[in-house]
């Protein structure tokens, strides 16, 4: 772990609210991008965290995301134990100037946060000890007033990301200059001169400012945004009353491209916006035909390819500059060329109401996971994995009941009033609207087959009587909020 330097102290806010279209079908707006364990052993998020908390200290954090992913963003958070790090949720997604704006806002009841340094969860950056001088210089610049962003040196003519184009040097010497335009992803051609002319970096989506310095450019420049969001930061108003009447602008587009007051400030931080499956296959280890294989696969005579396979073999023959994705329930190919439309896909998916682009089979709770086998009419069926040492809550159902085979180990199950063991290839019957629990009293995982049936069967439709987790505080403010 690298040692920080000694600059001014920072609050440290992680933007974690996209969906990951682009990384479809292994991200689903319920089970977004920043979760996912694309480069290692460590979610995008978790990483994005590990790599700050020599600089900035866990009680500094705190990470912006929408309601609708706050519980696997908290269970992210949950594994790794750190539960100091703030989540401020919005209703729901309005683009990066808002969830600045909010953090800013929420910011205002911590004295000691004065310097925001605002973090996509979504970047690698292999260069921690050149993102920890960027941090310093960058603090001493927003120290003075200024609204800084980080400009990486372009390795390539991408077309992927935005350009930030250098003017003079900000005076005193320090090392940073003032921003003379920033441009939109550009053409091949364009970004080609970028990279022969210099002076140009790509723009990396991190910044550092002082609250009061951003908060009175929003008031400049997003005077919509700012009025709203003060009175939530002045307990005078709900975040989602709020957000009824702000619209959806980006930081960049909204006050950084309009302000005067910007400088960029050069980074050296082997960095990559991990946006598309283009930029994965750029990151991943390759093979000496320029493949890179994640999962089961056998290929013959395959160049340039990316191939994730999450769970079955998956076979290829004589591809080049594609992208296959293989999932429990969707794949995807496309040329490499194409893997921007992903996201355009997902939004035809959506269109159509398709669950695919929602949810996975399997999906994470704190306790272990879930993986649904077979859904139809007023009937589901589940794996259910419980860890060890833990149980799910003590609950009921208004329109389900359920029964419970168990396959591997041992359960405690609680039904009513009656608690008892259930040992593998015996069942149990849980009644409508009856509380019941499931827990793992032993050292090993244990597994149920769990049959669901009823005229609803959302995942919606518990209620929580006791809870070992954040679930119950979670479930009081949602009732709070319908009134």
């Amino acid at each position: 772990m690298m040692t920080p330097g000694k600059g001014l102290p920072l609050f440290g806010v992680i933007l974690a609210g996209g969906s990951g279209t682009r990384f479809w079908p292994l991200s689903r707006s319920q089970y977004p991008k920043q979760v996912l364990r694309l480069l290692g052993s460590e979610s995008l998020l978790q990483s994005t965290i590990e790599r700050l908390l020599p600089r900035i200290p866990l009680s500094q954090l705190a990470v912006v995301s929408n309601a609708a992913q706050g519980d696997v963003i908290r269970l992210d958070l949950f594994r790794k134990g750190w539960g100091d790090i703030r989540v401020w949720l919005e209703p729901e997604g309005r683009n990066t100037a808002a969830a600045v704006g909010l953090a800013a806002a929420f910011m205002a009841q911590d004295r000691d946060a004065d310097i925001m340094a605002v973090f996509p969860a979504d970047h690698h950056i292999g260069n921690q000890a050149g993102l920890f001088q960027a941090l310093d210089v960058g603090a001493e610049l927003a120290q003075a007033g200024y609204l800084v962003t980080f400009g990486i040196t372009p390795t390539r003519p991408d077309t992927g990301y935005g350009y930030i184009r250098a003017g003079n040097r900000v005076e005193g010497g320090a090392d940073g200059f003032q921003v003379a335009e920033f441009i939109e992803k550009p053409e091949l051609s364009r970004a080609r001169a970028f990279l022969q002319d210099g002076g140009y970096f790509w723009n990396s989506g991190m910044f550092l400012f002082r609250r009061e310095v951003i908060l009175e450019a929003m008031a400049r420049h997003l005077p919509e945004v700012y009025q709203e969001l003060r009175l939530v930061g002045e307990g005078k108003q709900s975040v989602e009353a709020a957000y009824q009447n702000i619209p959806s602008i980006s930081l960049d587009h909204g006050i950084m491209e309009k302000a005067g007051n910007v400088v960029v400030v050069p980074a050296d931080l082997d960095w990559s916006d991990v946006g598309t499956w283009e930029a994965f296959y750029n990151l991943a280890a390759k093979d000496s035909r320029g493949n890179a294989v994640v999962g089961r696969a056998e290929d013959m005579d395959s160049r340039n390819c990316l191939v994730f396979a999450q769970n079955r073999l998956v076979a290829t023959i004589g591809l080049e500059d594609v992208i296959v994705v293989d999932t429990v329930d969707a794949s995807l190919v496309c040329h490499r060329d194409r893997v921007q439309d992903v996201k355009n896909l997902v939004e035809r998916l959506n269109s159509q109401n398709l669950t695919e682009s929602v949810h996975h089979p399997t999906v994470e709770r704190p306790w272990g996971r879930y993986t649904v086998i077979d859904a139809g009419p007023g009937f589901q069926v589940k794996q259910v994995e419980v860890a060890p040492g833990k149980r799910l809550s003590y609950q009921w159902h208004h329109h389900r009941a359920e029964h419970w085979v168990v396959v591997q180990g041992t359960a405690l199950v609680t039904i009513g009033t009656e608690t008892r063991r259930v040992a593998s290839n015996e069942s149990v019957f849980v009644p409508l609207k009856t509380p019941h629990r499931l827990e793992n009293p032993g050292s090993e995982p244990v597994l149920i087959i769990e049959v669901q049936t009823g005229s609803y069967l959302g995942e919606d439709d518990i209620v929580r009587l006791e809870d070992d987790f954040w679930r119950l505080a979670e479930d009081a403010d949602n009732q709070e909020n319908q009134k």
